[in-house]
């Protein structure tokens, strides 16, 4: 609760109108500033739904570039995909993406109740109607053993395990078994049912990942340098 306290009085203390402004201030005309701002606000939405089934986390400032011309964001280090940063021991991420004050006053008047909510729908009703295709490809990557040793590292020690012989099985069983976890996580995830009640449609799903990635107990659980006051 001492954390949650201190980042609201952080949040009092700050406007958090960073890129509100920029996107005002060089904008040469209120048309073009227009057209940025929907281009900013939709690019967002997208890229919030997909990073959410791709697990993708660390999604720090510094990680989201924005173009100065159209408005989009465009994210960058795609590392910790696969809800690795989930799952790590310090400071470990319970947000499903980014969705910041300083992210959301920049969609303006409508804030998340608008062109924001109406494209991650839109987006996340195509990501469910292609399952089958996005599925395949996203297993040729779970099953790459380029990127396997970042979703095996928390295998290399498994306590209680003291006997060799079984040791060393359960580490030979342990790839397939985070492998399979990943995949089944994100089968729940494209069909509604991760959240323990079913299967629940598109609309329900996005309140349900807004409330998370926007919760304070959530955000104030993230390292300095994510900053989640922005």
């Amino acid at each position: 609760m001492q954390k949650v306290q201190l980042f609201e009085r952080a949040l009092a203390s700050t406007t958090g109108d960073d890129l509100q402004q920029i996107l005002w201030l060089k904008s040469p005309s209120s048309e073009v500033w227009f057209d940025r701002r929907t281009n900013y606000t939709r690019s967002m939405a997208c890229m919030s739904m997909v990073g959410y089934i791709l697990g993708l986390g660390d999604r720090h400032p510094s990680n989201l570039m924005l173009d100065r011309l159209t408005g989009k964001i465009v994210h960058i280090d795609f590392g910790d995909c696969f809800d690795v940063a989930m799952t790590r021991e310090k400071f470990p991420e319970k947000i499903p993406f980014r969705l910041t004050r300083m992210l959301i006053k920049a969609m303006e008047v409508t804030g998340i109740e608008g062109n924001y909510r109406f494209t991650c729908e839109r987006v996340l009703r195509l990501l469910r109607a292609n399952r089958d295709s996005l599925l395949a490809v996203l297993e040729a990557f779970v099953y790459d053993p380029v990127i396997s040793w970042r979703l095996l590292e928390g295998t290399k020690r498994i306590p209680g395990e003291k006997h060799d012989v079984t040791r060393r099985k359960t580490l030979q069983e342990a790839p397939r078994i985070v492998r399979e976890r990943i995949i089944d996580r994100i089968k729940h995830k494209l069909a509604g049912s991760e959240f323990g009640a079913g299967e629940i449609d598109v609309h329900e799903q996005i309140d349900h990942l807004v409330h998370q990635a926007t919760l304070h107990e959530n955000l104030c659980q993230c390292y300095i340098g994510w900053c989640p006051f922005w």
